[in-house]
């Protein structure tokens, strides 16, 4: 996979647990329910658990701290509303950066030590499992900058997303999400990229980067050394491939050289003008009505005369594309500037024409006349593979190989 064997990966994975066979928290469970934050000595016992199971020092710390280890905290993010009646609290494990190789071996201890402490709860898909999230911190030590732009252009999140059922959910956000409004906006008055040629581009994407955690890749934690990956559910990491086949190119992308970078800049770029005109041909047919709200202002947005989507307004807006069924929500983009909608419901366009093509289907919008301009798109789309996902990997692998060789001939000049 990588070249550098530097790269290392830290845990937060999130698990739904029962009594663990102990008589006080069967008690708790009996008399109280489900813990709605787990209480300390719930995490303490979990830590024992899994201190007697891996052999690693597991710890419940109380208080935050700057530095890492094998902790159990509780997980505040999991509603137990409606847990099964055996389920007690969600707590998150958290692993320190490791080698990939021993991050590995980290992950198939502590899936050994779930088995055996609470059973197959987290391992088989269900709604409540279903909103358990992993999330991988990497880092590639002091040998390599990860920079956002090569991200960007060089890794398939709706592919990563896709495959972990996590997609437009309040914290997987897309970085094509994050870039794409002001790179319309900038194809508005440079339609042929003229400006972003060379490090233009580069430094544009680095700029207007997202960085906080409603991204699935949160560059804020660049500041600490590492990128947080959000795509990953709880269920891959029970079930999923091994760890470096999980991050695929995700690190390929991050070592891309400068002078390797032609390729997928250009298929990025290229993509951006096919979605600049399709937003042209369709900018008159978007429109939308704001309306009041208790906590926040509510309205709708209209593709033609008819409904595609609903907007929520508290400071920065909310957009939700409808499906066909009641209550179905098919796509949606957060913390755009009211004036972008046009922008906004163009990136949703392109990423469900790419969902189409990728095989997943069954995102369909209510309306019609949208609809089939998301069709269309992903027609196009199909006719251009330089600009497909297998393309990308493609590219990646190739950029991977000359480094290899680079680095291969470098060592035998230096042996001679």
């Amino acid at each position: 996979m990588s070249i550098f064997s530097t790269w290392r990966a830290g845990f937060e994975i999130e698990v739904i647990l029962g009594d663990l066979d102990d008589p006080v928290f069967e008690r708790e469970l009996r008399e109280h329910g489900p813990m709605d934050q787990a209480s300390p000595k719930f995490c303490q016992a979990v830590a024992r658990a899994l201190r007697k199971e891996t052999g690693r020092s597991w710890t419940a710390p109380t208080t935050s701290s700057p530095r890492t280890g094998f902790f159990v905290v509780p997980e505040y993010g999991l509603d137990p509303l409606n847990w099964p009646k055996d389920r007690l609290a969600g707590v998150e494990l958290l692993t320190p950066p490791l080698p990939l190789e021993e991050a590995e071996l980290v992950r198939c201890e502590i899936i050994d030590a779930i088995d055996t402490i609470d059973g197959d709860f987290n391992f088989v898909s269900n709604d409540c499992a279903e909103e358990c999230g992993w999330h991988i911190n990497i880092d590639a030590g002091t040998s390599l900058r990860l920079d956002p732009n090569k991200f960007i252009v060089g890794v398939d999140e709706l592919l990563l997303l896709a495959r972990n059922n996590r997609l437009f959910s309040t914290y997987t956000g897309i970085q094509r999400h994050a870039v794409g409004i002001p790179l319309l906006r900038h194809f508005g008055q440079d339609p042929n990229a003229a400006f972003l040629q060379g490090s233009a581009l580069s430094n544009f994407l680095d700029r207007c980067a997202g960085r906080d955690k409603g991204y699935a890749a949160n560059f804020a934690k660049l500041a600490n050394g590492y990128v947080e990956l959000r795509h990953f559910s709880a269920q891959t990491f029970f079930n999923g491939r091994p760890l470096e086949q999980e991050l695929e190119r995700i690190p390929s992308a991050f070592e891309v050289w400068f002078s390797q970078e032609d390729q997928l800049d250009e298929a990025f770029l290229r993509k951006f003008r096919l979605l600049a005109a399709w937003l042209d041909r369709n900018r008159q047919a978007i429109s939308w009505d704001l309306g009041g709200g208790v906590v926040a202002a509510t309205g709708q947005v209209l593709f033609g005369d008819q409904p595609i989507g609903q907007l929520t307004l508290n400071g920065l807006t909310k957009l939700e594309l409808y499906g066909r069924r009641e209550y179905e929500i098919i796509a949606a983009i957060r913390d755009i500037q009211l004036p972008d909608v046009p922008e906004a419901i163009a990136l949703l366009a392109l990423d469900l024409a790419e969902l189409r093509n990728l095989g997943i289907r069954e995102r369909v919008s209510a309306n019609k006349d949208f609809q089939s301009t998301v069709v269309q798109l992903a027609k196009r789309l199909k006719t251009m593979p330089n600009l497909a996902s297998e393309r990308q990997l493609v590219t990646l692998a190739a950029a991977q190989r000359q480094r290899e060789e680079f680095y291969d001939n470098s060592i035998v000049q230096a042996k001679n």
